[in-house]
């Protein structure tokens, strides 16, 4: 999760984050040029976006079909084709497609609450952090307790696998496959800690940060990045071990823009002023030119890959996409609300 769409566990950290320290695109595109032959090729609509409460294709702003929840935050599963949200102190999931109706996999009653939560690698699953309240209300205290507790999307009860006391813990991952929980703990200075729990209850923590104000897991939970504070520099680590970590730094300390995971892959993509570089795990990387725009146009942008990690879409001014395979970049003909940050979506009507 940038840490839920990435808009809440893969991404409502994240997005909090990026509220705080800096400003966000506009949600409405302004005007844009008519598609081209290089555009086109970019463009797939197998896929596409989750904008406001309705679901459009890559190519096309009128929308396919309208999911009928309201413009709720969420988190899209891995694959793309279903969407986890919070409606009041309910967890519900909803199939992106026509005529679906949504199901309640989990509620949280008081005096507990919830905001967290994280997909499963594969898709069946979500962990959520419920927290206990906290006893005095003030920046940087944590909850009595955090209750690590996993839900299968197609029914059951919730089964709690931790408790932490005295943190506020935020699921980043689940590998329903090595059954293990990366998770990691805000502060108003970056990350604070850094969790693997062990579905069997073991939890083991160490210490991180400071200055991860933005952390998140790829999709198959084994690798974790961190950046923040200095905008330079990105923090990588293996799953199991933040000591085991590289930070990998821009050429002349150059401020990196926005940053994620490129989905299937241990790439991070990683944003600059007039480029995307992919970098990868083991130290590898690839440049990719950027169409010229105004000065600036840039530095409001969120990376938003497709689900499949095919090609990447860079939103602010304008969105511009870029087939990765290729390199291949246009700037995109765009009209309506901009997509959710985490928002592309497997279209399977």
């Amino acid at each position: 999760m940038r840490s839920a769409l990435r808009i809440a566990g893969q991404a409502l950290v994240a997005l909090t984050f990026l509220a705080a320290c800096g400003s966000s695109p506009s949600t409405v595109a302004k005007a844009t040029p008519p598609s081209s032959p290089a555009s086109a090729s970019i463009l797939d609509d197998h896929f596409g976006f989750l904008a406001g409460d309705g679901v459009r294709s890559e190519s096309d702003a009128r929308p396919l079909f309208v999911l009928g929840i309201g413009e709720v935050s969420g988190v899209v599963s891995p694959d793309g084709s279903r969407l986890a949200y919070w409606a009041a102190n309910e967890l519900r999931v909803i199939q992106i497609a026509p005529n679906q109706k949504p199901h309640t996999v989990m509620t949280v009653t008081n005096p507990e609450g919830a905001l967290y939560f994280a997909w499963s690698s594969d898709g069946t699953g979500l962990a959520v952090g419920v927290n206990a309240p906290v006893a005095n209300p003030a920046p940087d205290v944590p909850p009595a307790y955090t209750a690590i507790r996993i839900v299968d999307v197609a029914g059951g009860r919730p089964r709690e696998v931790a408790r932490v006391s005295g943190a506020n813990v935020v699921p980043l991952a689940w590998d329903r496959q090595a059954r293990l929980i990366a998770a990691y703990e805000p502060s108003s200075s970056g990350g604070r800690s850094y969790f693997v729990i062990e579905e069997g209850g073991k939890v083991s923590r160490s210490d991180a940060g400071p200055g991860l104000y933005i952390v998140e897991a790829n999709s198959d939970g084994r690798n974790v990045f961190g950046h923040g504070d200095p905008a330079s520099i990105v923090r990588v680590w293996p799953r199991g071990s933040y000591a085991s970590g590289v930070q990998i730094r821009a050429t002349g300390d150059e401020r990196i823009l926005a940053v994620g995971w490129r989905p299937g892959t241990s790439e991070v993509g990683v944003l600059f002023a007039d480029r995307l570089e992919l970098w990868d795990v083991a130290g590898a990387r690839r440049t990719l030119p950027l169409p010229a725009l105004a000065t600036g146009s840039y530095s409001r942008n969120v990376l938003i890959f497709r689900a499949d990690g095919k090609a990447v879409f860079i939103v602010g001014e304008s969105v511009v996409g870029v087939e990765l395979a290729s390199g291949r970049a246009a700037i995109l003909p765009w009209s309506g609300p901009f997509p959710m940050q985490g928002g592309s979506v497997r279209i399977t009507a």
